[in-house]
């Protein structure tokens, strides 16, 4: 692979954090990062300013070209009402640093092979517009391309399927057979990604031309559209958008539906609105779909940090990277050995426990039948078993 992947993020002050070095020593090879750490702890502001040095890269701006335009520049608006964020983004760029596989930074230039860049924010909204019509596909696929928010794109998902429906009507039509299977082979992928994301493999994606609108009809025959998505799935389902469309752009202008393209996907919290599960998937699912792009993720979610395994862990908190047994590891051992839970227990089990083990200690089988038929909704399967079996122990000492 010849993209500049990223190899060592260099913190030279973010936040709390200065001399911060992530990973500490610069992969030799494709690998993904995932940051972690406690709240407040910065790992937002990385993100926010790897995403402002990605974007003035591709603008082809060295880092110390930039500084001197925005220092003059803000010489000449002393008086700007946006004075302080040209200061503040002076700031971010003073902050940190980049290094490229192979300092291959020329991979970013017009010449090079197209590419990814994307950055998913915490607070994306997901949202999908209804389509009234369609729309010319040059004029379509050229506002696209002048666009990079993610946003813009998951809002106009729909539109370019109902485009892509109708062309393939027309290249049916029109007997142009290669075209036509290059569109099935789209819709298909999609199918399947969506059987992956809702775990239905009966689920079947119709589209309803009366109204421009995509029916996804699953095993139950139940019927959903992508705007009656639940929260969790939609937040899921507004990466892969994004991420399908420019990757569809892309193997259309080099002609080649089978390409896969390179690039850099940031994403800040993927477990927003998602069920633990689904946690486990999001990051394995999307990197099988998109084998050449690089992920650098920000997340507080143990299920997060232990589902891929092409990747490096970094904890702001501990300003440490985290050995590769946390793969292995199960939730709860997350918890206490990584998140730095005292155990894996709920506030009302560690008070349960408590009590059991003072009656314990004095041998009170009374206090123990009391702590239990008190507490006998709250108790797990494995904790009430434990009472019971000390309560008969217990007994059997006394008699």
């Amino acid at each position: 692979m010849n993209f500049p992947y990223i190899s060592q993020i260099i913190v030279h002050d973010c936040y709390t954090y200065q001399g911060l070095n992530i990973p500490k020593i610069p992969l030799t090879e494709f690998k993904h990062i995932i940051i972690t750490g406690k709240n407040g702890s910065g790992k937002t502001t990385i993100l926010n300013r790897i995403s402002l040095m990605l974007k003035l890269i591709q603008e082809g701006k060295s880092r110390e070209q930039e500084i001197g335009g925005l220092e003059s520049s803000i010489k000449f608006i002393k008086t700007h009402p946006n004075r302080s964020s040209w200061e503040e983004q002076l700031k971010d760029l003073q902050g940190l640093d980049l290094k490229f596989l192979d300092n291959n930074v020329e991979g970013f230039s017009e010449e090079a092979e197209p590419y990814i860049i994307s950055f998913f924010r915490a607070n994306r909204k997901v949202e999908v517009a209804d389509v009234k019509s369609v729309t010319k596909e040059d004029d379509f696929l050229l506002t696209l391309k002048q666009k990079s928010n993610p946003e813009v794109f998951t809002k106009l998902f729909k539109q370019y399927l109902v485009n892509k429906k109708i062309y393939e009507a027309f290249d049916h039509m029109n007997n142009k057979l290669e075209r036509k299977n290059q569109n099935k082979m789209f819709f298909d992928s999609l199918r399947d990604t969506l059987r992956n994301i809702l775990e239905d493999n009966k689920l079947e994606l119709e589209f309803i031309q009366e109204n421009f609108e995509f029916n996804i009809t699953l095993s139950d025959k139940r019927i959903v559209t992508l705007n009656t998505l639940s929260d969790g799935f939609s937040a899921f389902l507004s990466v892969v958008m994004d991420l399908f469309i420019k990757t569809d752009l892309i193997r259309e202008q080099k002609n080649d539906f089978g390409y896969q393209p390179s690039g850099i996907v940031l994403i800040d919290e993927p477990e927003t609105h998602l069920h633990i599960s689904m946690q486990y998937n999001i990051l394995p699912l999307i990197s099988r779909l998109f084998p050449n792009l690089q992920f650098i993720v920000a997340t507080h979610s143990p299920a997060i940090i232990s589902s891929l395994e092409n990747a490096i862990v970094f904890d702001l908190t501990s300003k440490s990277e985290v050995a590769d047994w946390i793969l292995g590891s199960s939730y709860s051992e997350l918890m206490v050995g990584h998140f730095g839970l005292e155990n894996e227990y709920s506030p009302v089990a560690d008070r349960i426990l408590e009590e059991v083990n003072n009656a314990a200690k004095k041998k009170d089988i009374s206090a123990l039948k009391s702590i239990y038929e008190k507490n006998e909704t709250f108790l797990t399967p494995a904790l009430r078993l434990d009472i019971e079996s000390l309560i008969i122990k217990l007994k059997n000492a006394n008699d």
